[in-house]
């Protein structure tokens, strides 16, 4: 009976940790997300969002969109540095060559979230230029805590 009782509590944990952990990944066809993070904005700030975006189909793909069950607007977001300035500007597109990936991360490629409402659990829509669409629960944690 002692014996028992680690092996279901290691058992049941080890579960929880798979489902906690698959919240944050999704996997298509043609593409897989992984370590998907959202962070909210601060007041009335849009916040971002940041994973790894891999396309695993024979062809070269273009993510022309995103929505939100829980925000107004996402749009995809790039820093670059021009004239010793970091600079943050809109993309229309990102391309995602065949068999590669893209990684949204601090300081370079990202979403960026408008008006969101923590209203209940939020799930992201990646819209493909080939009619795909790619659906995600990203992990939602606040800024110094990952």
């Amino acid at each position: 009976m002692y014996k028992t009782l680690p092996l279901c509590l290691v058992f049941f944990l080890s579960i929880s940790g798979a489902i906690i952990a698959s919240k944050a990944n999704a996997e298509t066809n043609s593409f897989s997300i992984e370590e998907a993070v959202f962070r909210p904005g601060v007041g009335n700030r849009p916040g971002v969002m940041f994973f790894k975006l891999s396309n695993t189909s024979g062809m070269n793909k273009t993510l022309i969109s995103a929505t939100s069950n829980t925000a107004e607007k996402i749009e995809i977001h790039n820093h670059d540095m021009k004239d010793g300035v970091m600079r943050m500007r809109r993309l229309d597109k990102l391309s995602v060559n065949a068999q590669s990936s893209v990684l949204l991360k601090p300081h370079g490629l990202h979403l960026m979230v408008f008006g969101y409402s923590a209203s209940e659990e939020m799930s992201v829509t990646l819209n493909f230029d080939t009619e795909e669409q790619v659906t995600f629960v990203p992990e939602i944690i606040s800024y110094g805590t990952k």
